[in-house]
């Protein structure tokens, strides 16, 4: 009888693990056969260290310390760990567990005219296993691998996005101080002028009107540097948040956007290198461990078996507790299964179903909005370089046409308005270079965000 139970209870064991899950396949999504904003870049694809093409050493060294010090990046070292644990977690289940226990116990018996005293000593060892007859377990722990993955992907779409704003916010920062520089520059010319003007006035080439107009002029000026050094001094605040540090004291020697080389567009970019993004990777997972749920939620309808060995010792002498004929052995198997629940393991299962759908919808908008990242940011890319193009042409032309005006004006042909507009158009182009600089940098950073900053879709060792 002892053989044909422990016979019973290894067959059963083989066919632990033997899931019936549907086969999962990742679903066909829509790929754009090419892209509707051209580019003639020969450009290569990016490395994972892409912000070294716009040859900055301090963007260089930012990026390397926010990869260190960005509190959002260790958070998600963090939920990766957590996921970690639950993937530890739910494997359990799939190994035997082991449990020891001992006791010594003392009984009296009292009875006249003498007492009795008896000790008794127990050890004994439980071993448990659940037989994983519908793929249960094993659809659990699957589910928990592929939540791992996920999160790890999430770790990297966190990265990719602390260094894009990283660099933005670099950009952002030299654009203000390159404003605040020209800014200054124009007020200074601009006071020149009015010194010039009070001159004139005195021996009566020019008039109360033009002064006080010219007066205005330079209180404008003067009112608009302020808000931009707050605004650069905000600016320096997120970019020391980036790296994890106390905005005081801390310092960036940049001064002048237009000291940072923008690379070439990149050219040829087939759209399946998309699926590569750690979001979208990241939302592949996520549906996969939703199929794995409706899995262990279907097999949690079925019966399951348990499978028991209790081994033990007793003795009334604790040296005895070891002989050989104290060793009791005792195998069972249980075999449980659910028959009225009130339709929770139904609910159960309708509520994967459930979940599975919405994250197949999140895959698909994960995917698009990949495609859509991509073609705004090539777009960007050659719009903002035509705009730069553009606005480096109207800021010539407008200081020749100063030029030409001052000289005019002190040789009496022309009114003080037109040197004031000719002034203001110098202000207004030199702003706008700076700003169509910071657009053309902040589409190339978009664009290496779009690409997933050339990740090549491998998870790094945990």
């Amino acid at each position: 009888m002892m053989r044909r139970t422990i016979a019973f209870l290894l067959l059963s064991t083989t066919l632990g693990g033997c899931g019936w899950w549907d086969e999962w396949t990742k679903p066909e999504v829509a790929q754009p056969t090419n892209w509707q904003s051209t580019n003639d870049g020969t450009g290569v694809w990016p490395d994972t260290t892409w912000w070294r093409a716009f040859g900055s050493a301090e963007l260089d060294r930012i990026m390397n310390d926010a990869r260190t010090g960005n509190l959002d990046l260790r958070a998600s070292v963090a939920r990766v760990e957590q996921a970690r644990a639950n993937a530890k977690i739910a494997g359990a289940a799939i190994y035997p567990t082991l449990d020891a226990d001992a006791s010594a116990s003392r009984t009296s018996r009292f009875t006249r005219p003498r007492t009795t005293t008896t000790t008794n000593y127990q050890a004994g060892l439980t071993v448990g296993y659940e037989v994983d007859l519908f793929g249960r377990i094993h659809a659990t722990e699957g589910a928990a691998l592929s939540r791992l993955a996920s999160s790890r992907f999430d770790q990297e779409t966190v990265a990719l996005t602390v260094d894009a704003n990283v660099a933005l916010t670099y950009f952002q920062l030299l654009a203000l101080r390159e404003r605040i520089e020209l800014a200054t520059e124009s007020l200074n010319t601009s006071r020149r002028l009015l010194l010039l003007l009070d001159e004139q006035r005195r021996i009566g080439t020019a008039s109360d009107l033009e002064v006080a107009q010219q007066r205005v002029s330079v209180a404008q000026q003067s009112a608009a540097i302020p808000a931009l050094r707050q605004v650069e001094r905000t600016t320096l605040s997120t970019l020391a948040l980036l790296l994890g540090r106390l905005p005081q004291n801390f310092e960036v020697a940049g001064q002048r956007l237009s000291a940072v080389n923008p690379p070439q567009v990149i050219g040829g970019i087939p759209s399946e290198v998309l699926f590569r993004r750690p979001d979208v990777r990241s939302a592949e997972a996520g549906l996969k461990a939703a199929n794995l749920d409706i899995a262990a939620a279907r097999a949690a309808r079925f019966p399951r078996l348990q499978l028991t060995a209790d081994g033990g010792t007793a003795s009334a002498a604790f040296s005895g507790l070891f002989g050989p004929g104290s060793f009791l052995l005792t195998l069972a198997g249980g075999l449980t299964a659910p028959i009225f629940e009130g339709g929770r393991l139904k609910a159960q299962q309708e509520l994967s179903q459930a979940r599975y759908a919405e994250l197949m919808e999140t895959y698909r908008a994960a995917t698009l909005s990949a495609f859509r990242d991509v073609e705004n940011a090539l777009s960007g890319a050659t719009q903002y370089r035509l705009q730069l193009a553009a606005a480096r042409e109207a800021r010539t032309q407008a200081r020749e046409a100063y030029r030409l005006a001052d000289l005019r004006f002190r040789a009496g042909t022309v009114d003080f308005l037109t040197v004031l507009d000719a002034q203001r158009s110098i202000i207004s182009t030199d702003d706008a270079v700076v700003q169509a600089q910071l657009s053309q940098l902040a589409s190339l950073v978009d664009l290496y965000k779009a690409l997933g900053g050339g990740w090549d879709g491998k998870l790094p060792p945990p």
